[in-house]
């Protein structure tokens, strides 16, 4: 899809929004209950981000002894709209603003409760076997770059912070033949993954690239930031439900989220890392 349909696709994929694409869920939605286990805490949370999350998961679960959070996972575009229908989690985690900042304008979250827990950039990413030299956002105008895998910026977080980036920089309007838009940022990447784009614009850190199931470890690297080192594009934020029902509880798990951050302890890789050869007490001698 190029970005001279994306109007007309936009209409279409809004319509559709609530189809289950990339991710797929965890767990069953909890649409109106709102009288639970007050030692459970409901997270949904976007999918790329419960690799990460669930390291969290294990330290408030052991911090806090008979409480457990439940995990309800799915793209950020599925899980807004299970807001939208009536579903009540005690909290969201999410990249970017145009999820939460729409439901935070709808009134299913409380505003004044969203905190920012990761730092995010922008980065170009590439297939790692790609020839490809990339060094920053002007290096997508070379004539060896013929596509370019991005989300949608009408109704995704990467797409809108990307497209901003891009028109910060004075190249969108040059690349709009590049561009192949789509539905979310999973199915941005892989596209790249599958060898139909050249590059796509992803969250640096990419969470995505954790999700092995999705993304073989190994095939994507990331080539060069988008925009420079010092301009975050936004943040992962944690907010409350208006009607959380363990709202002293969800309270704990955003400090804890506060101090310790939501990164990726390791790189993700094919192959785990061999030791270091040691040197036999001959060799030392």
């Amino acid at each position: 899809m190029t970005f001279r349909k994306l109007q007309a696709a936009t209409i279409l994929l809004v319509a559709c929004v609530t189809l289950p694409y990339g991710c797929g869920d965890r767990g069953a939605s909890s649409r109106g209950r709102v009288n639970r286990d007050p030692n459970v805490l409901v997270a949904y949370v976007a999918c790329g981000l419960v690799p990460a999350f669930e390291q969290a998961k294990v330290q408030f679960e052991n911090e806090n002894t008979g409480k457990s959070i439940r995990i309800e996972e799915g793209e950020p575009s599925v899980l807004a709209e299970r807001l939208r229908s009536g579903a009540v989690p005690d909290v969201l985690i999410c990249p970017g603003d145009a999820e939460i900042g729409m439901l935070e304008r709808e009134g299913h979250l409380d505003r004044g409760s969203r905190q920012p827990i990761e730092s995010l950039g922008l980065a170009i990413a590439v297939r790692a076997d790609s020839p490809l030299t990339i060094h920053g956002h002007q290096d997508l105008l070379s004539d060896q770059v013929r596509s370019i895998s991005m989300a949608m910026s009408g109704i995704t977080s990467p797409g809108a912070d990307g497209k901003s980036a891009l028109e910060r920089a004075g190249v969108w309007s040059k690349l709009q033949d590049k561009l192949t838009l789509q539905t979310t940022p999973l199915q941005a990447l892989q596209r790249l993954v599958d060898g139909e784009a050249d590059a796509a614009i992803v969250y640096d850190p990419c969470f995505l690239l954790y999700m092995e199931d999705k993304v073989p470890p190994g095939s994507i690297r990331i080539a060069a930031p988008l925009a420079p080192e010092d301009e975050r594009a936004s943040s992962v934020h944690i907010v409350l439900h208006k009607r959380s029902p363990n709202g002293l509880l969800a309270q704990r798990l955003v400090r804890l989220l506060q101090s310790r951050g939501l990164r990726p302890l390791s790189p993700p890789s094919e192959e785990p890392a061999l030791p270091e050869e040691q040197e036999s007490p001959e060799e030392q001698d």
